[in-house]
């Protein structure tokens, strides 16, 4: 074989082997890079769940504090419900948190009693509540089929019967929901209505009342039939500066009846304290962020315990 030739082969042969070297370095570095990356992301998330645990037991303490009078209101001008942050609670991470009362919701699992039957003053309270948002009270019918134990429909609502034949067909919960986003299951409940509803409603345990002082405005209004506190956000606020606002008596002094306001005191649980708290949180690190959902829920008089039912941390 002449030299050129030899010389050409060993030539190709080098560059192919150098081809492969560059590609299996390029492959390591990437596989290494990602690996750095991954476990950079992995630390950096359980830093945020280990601040979103120390903004816990603030949130505890916090609550603790407004409830440990068992005969005192609880309302949103005590400093548990100030947004806290946001605030570097460690070199590069930054926390901001809030804490909603749930109580202050209407509960949906109220819509139907232990005996499953519905609750009928629960329910036009969210047939006004839908009214006053400017949404179908029709939906109250089916939201309360979704969650009553039986397969029968009530009038305007929808059972299996109904849900068995859509495209893919599926079953209602016929049980208490644990989450409100279930409203979002319902056939033709789009996620804007879901969205204008959501801060007005809760998921709790049948047992958890109305807190009156953290009620929305749209809330209270469904309660008395009025439209005075719906679209006047401000105008509440600054009722409620003082303390809690409405007290149960104003709510009583507002209705013709007397025997309405024991009624509903009693199908709603009015009060003027809760159980039930929405702790949210947001921190983030450079260019990442992580938000936390925590529920927490007060074991009341004598116990003096914030337990955490839930916890959730996501990018």
């Amino acid at each position: 074989m002449p030299h050129s030739s030899r010389d050409g082969i060993a030539l190709l042969t080098a560059l192919i082997v150098l081809a492969i070297t560059s590609a299996l370095a390029y492959a390591l570095s990437a596989d290494t890079g990602l690996a750095i990356r991954r476990t950079a992301g992995g630390a950096s998330q359980e830093q945020a769940r280990e601040i979103a645990a120390a903004t816990e037991a603030l949130a505890a303490s916090l609550l603790k504090e407004a409830l440990e009078d068992p005969n005192a209101a609880l309302h949103g001008a005590q400093r548990w419900a100030r947004p806290y942050g946001p605030v570097e609670i460690i070199p590069g991470y930054v926390m901001e948190a809030r804490l909603d009362d749930l109580q202050g919701r209407l509960n949906l699992n109220g819509l139907v009693t232990a005996d499953g039957r519905p609750n009928e003053l629960a329910r036009r309270t969210l047939e006004r509540l839908l009214q006053n948002l400017d949404l179908e009270p029709q939906w109250a019918p089916k939201i309360i089929d979704w969650i009553d134990t039986d397969d029968q429909p009530l009038d305007g609502g929808a059972e299996a019967s109904r849900y068995s034949g859509l495209m893919p067909g599926y079953r209602p919960a016929n049980r208490i929901i644990t989450s409100t986003s279930e409203l979002l299951a319902l056939e033709g409940f789009d996620l804007a209505r879901y969205r204008r509803l959501e801060p007005h409603i809760s998921a709790l345990p049948r047992d958890a009342g109305l807190n009156l002082c953290d009620a929305t405005g749209p809330l209270l209004d469904a309660l008395t039939g009025e439209r005075q506190w719906s679209g006047a956000t401000e105008s509440l606020q600054r009722n409620r500066e003082g303390g809690c606002f409405p007290r149960l008596e104003v709510l009583r002094n507002s209705l013709a009846d007397p025997a309405e306001f024991e009624a509903l005191r009693s199908a709603l649980g009015l009060a003027e304290r809760s159980r039930y708290f929405a702790l949210l949180g947001y921190v983030s690190s450079g260019r990442s962020g992580y938000t936390s959902y925590s529920l927490l829920r007060h074991e009341g008089p004598g116990a003096g315990q914030i337990r955490v039912l839930l916890r959730h941390t996501a990018p």
